[in-house]
């Protein structure tokens, strides 16, 4: 074998070697140049859609949530439903000992019979002395001309002193009669005169404690605000419970919204009536269309406290300064019976500024997989 047959036969593994490296070099720098361009696809597809179509996996159902107290105390009778139940609006809650209400109401009822009487009895009081006033009167003229009689008589010495200082006695006894009745007319008129309307004040102020203990008697019985759910009802038969003391909560199911946090920099295009894509947490695999109702103005980050003092301000606490969140209140879809929506479950919300953009069906992809995902959580 010649030198340069073997040169050739020690380099030819060498050459393979460099070969090998020259091709692992070049697949290299296509994955990382690969890699790169996906890396910018990302950048410019997020900087985009946080514009056309906002999305968050930061939101929730949120529904009012009624605490339920008695409106009157009272020894509990009676509960009619059970924790979690769905109700009806108007529907039976639980019921308050109604008795000592009813028995304050019978004897306001008493009360008021007596008050009727007694307006009654003024009003004939009123009735006979104004007949007594003429036979008064009449007594006074008669009297008075007994007297002016008896004075021109006793001027002329033709009467006894007795008879005189009698016929005076006798008219200034009918004139102090007279005026007692006028008195008496008086006094009954001002307490007829005591009426607020039409009602006298002592049936008035009856009637309105008879209003109020009517009332209190229909609040003995507690009943559903609205349709929706009763839950951690702790109520039983038995518990005294007093005014305004919660002893149940209630869940209204007539209204309900969804709260979407999104970033205060996707939230300029944003306007009420787009469409928004909700998917569910608890009901993975499933896109809901929705619609946006309001954007929040304002958040407590921003809120002043009036204090005296002059502001403080805080540095921020991060060299890239995060941006803020802000509410955005959807409507939700009307779910079916069995796919209810609860107060708290958590959801990713899509917003789409333009019916129309290109970037919708990427947006509605990503919230697809992201749904999916949902199954292994």
């Amino acid at each position: 074998m010649t030198a340069r047959a073997t040169l050739h036969t020690i380099a030819r593994p060498f050459r393979w070697l460099l070969a090998r490296l020259r091709r692992i070099f070049f697949s290299v720098r296509a994955w990382v140049l690969f890699i790169l361009i996906i890396i910018g696809l990302l950048v410019t597809y997020y900087v985009l859609a946080s514009q056309v179509t906002p999305f968050t996996t930061d939101a929730y159902v949120q529904a009012y949530v009624i605490q339920v107290a008695p409106q009157v105390e009272g020894q509990v009778v009676g509960v009619y439903v059970k924790e979690n139940q769905s109700v009806k609006a108007g529907q039976l809650l639980f019921e308050i000992d109604p008795r000592p209400f009813q028995y304050k109401v019978q004897l306001l009822e008493a009360k008021l019979t007596a008050a009727n009487y007694a307006v009654a009895q003024m009003e004939a009081d009123l009735a006979v002395v104004k007949a007594d006033e003429d036979k008064l009167v009449a007594e006074e003229a008669y009297a008075k001309v007994v007297h002016e009689q008896e004075l021109e008589i006793y001027k002329q010495d033709a009467t006894t002193n007795r008879k005189y200082l009698d016929a005076v006695q006798k008219y200034k006894t009918a004139t102090a009669a007279r005026q007692r009745g006028q008195a008496q007319i008086k006094k009954a008129e001002d307490a007829l005169a005591a009426r607020i309307g039409e009602e006298h004040t002592l049936v008035a102020e009856v009637q309105a404690q008879l209003r109020d203990a009517k009332l209190n008697l229909e609040w003995t019985k507690t009943y559903a605000p609205a349709n929706g759910y009763v839950t951690n009802v702790q109520l039983r038969q038995g518990f005294y419970i007093h005014t305004g003391t919660p002893v149940i909560t209630f869940i209204d199911t007539d209204q309900i919204w969804i709260v979407g946090n999104f970033r205060e920099n996707t939230l300029e295009n944003v306007r009420s009536g787009q469409p928004a894509n909700i998917a569910f947490n608890n009901y993975p695999g499933t896109i809901y269309q929705g619609e946006v109702d309001t954007v929040g103005w304002g958040v407590v980050q921003g809120q002043g406290v009036p204090s005296g003092a002059l502001p403080a301000v805080n540095e921020p606490a991060n060299w890239i300064r995060l941006a803020q969140r802000f509410q955005v209140r959807i409507r939700p879809p009307t779910t079916e019976s069995e796919r209810p929506l609860r107060v708290g479950a958590t959801c990713s919300v899509a917003i789409y500024t333009n019916d129309k953009h290109w970037l919708n069906p990427f947006t509605r992809f990503w919230q697809d997989v992201i749904s999916t995902f949902d199954y292994l959580r």
